[in-house]
């Protein structure tokens, strides 16, 4: 019986050993090169940013970069890295080491709360973006096939009559009608960006991002600011636009 039990110890032993060896001789993808990575997709982001907008105008411009990354990108991992490096809202880049807010929005099909990650330039756009858009569950094909994610979508903004002057409106429309060649368009609603990581949140999630300092504390005046007197945020503009 020693023996046995020590012959089962020793074989224990070289299985644990072997996987060991195994697990340290595997190519791992560093820390540093998922960040060399984002570094050449965010530089070549920005080497397009003439393509992206010919005008030179980019304000309220995350629709215009979300339909630039869907028509060049179909790797899945690029497809979403990129659409971490822009803002939905404004239409600024995004450095690749920002962190996300936590944000919430209603899904535009059921009016649930739908959490998740929003990359943005300044808080306000934070504040913005719960406001003034709704979430879509939208099916898109890439490389590897058909993918769902959550996207932010606002209204076809093409026939308000107080189109805001300082956006290109031939980024987003033709007479009346959404510029599809711009923009990507789901049931007549211009998709402006990416919720990143989202699902359907809990009442009591969304009453956490009511606390928090910045999505409840400092948005809550801003959300109740009447859009003619906004002052104090490139999203200024977004909600002019959105509303």
């Amino acid at each position: 019986m020693l023996v046995r039990s020590l012959s089962e110890h020793q074989f224990m032993l070289a299985i644990v050993l072997s996987l060991l060896i195994n697990f340290l001789l595997m190519p791992v993808t560093t820390v540093a090169e998922e960040g060399t990575r984002d570094s050449e997709l965010f530089a070549e982001l920005k080497a397009d940013w003439n393509k992206i907008f010919p005008s030179g105008n980019r304000n309220a411009g995350g629709a215009i970069f979300f339909k630039h990354i869907l028509d060049k990108y179909k790797d899945e991992d690029e497809f979403f890295a990129l659409n971490r490096f822009y803002c939905p809202v404004s239409g600024s880049t995004v450095d690749p080491s920002s962190e996300p807010e936590f944000v919430f929005a209603d899904d535009a099909m059921t009016g649930k709360p739908i959490c998740g990650s929003l990359y943005r330039c300044c808080w306000p756009c934070s504040c913005d973006i719960m406001r003034m858009a709704e979430i879509r569950n939208i099916t898109l094909t890439l490389n590897d096939g058909p993918i769902n994610l959550y996207a932010f979508v606002i209204k076809n903004p093409c026939s308000k009559p107080d189109f805001p002057k300082e956006v290109s409106r031939d980024n987003f429309c033709i007479g009346e009608k959404i510029n599809r060649d711009r923009v990507h368009v789901v049931e007549d609603q211009i998709v402006i960006g990416i919720l990143h990581d989202g699902f359907q949140c809990s009442l009591e999630q969304v009453a956490w991002i009511g606390l928090h300092k910045v999505t409840g504390g400092m948005c809550a005046p801003r959300n109740s600011t009447p859009v003619d007197r906004l002052q104090g945020g490139m999203g200024d503009i977004f909600v002019k636009l959105a509303d």
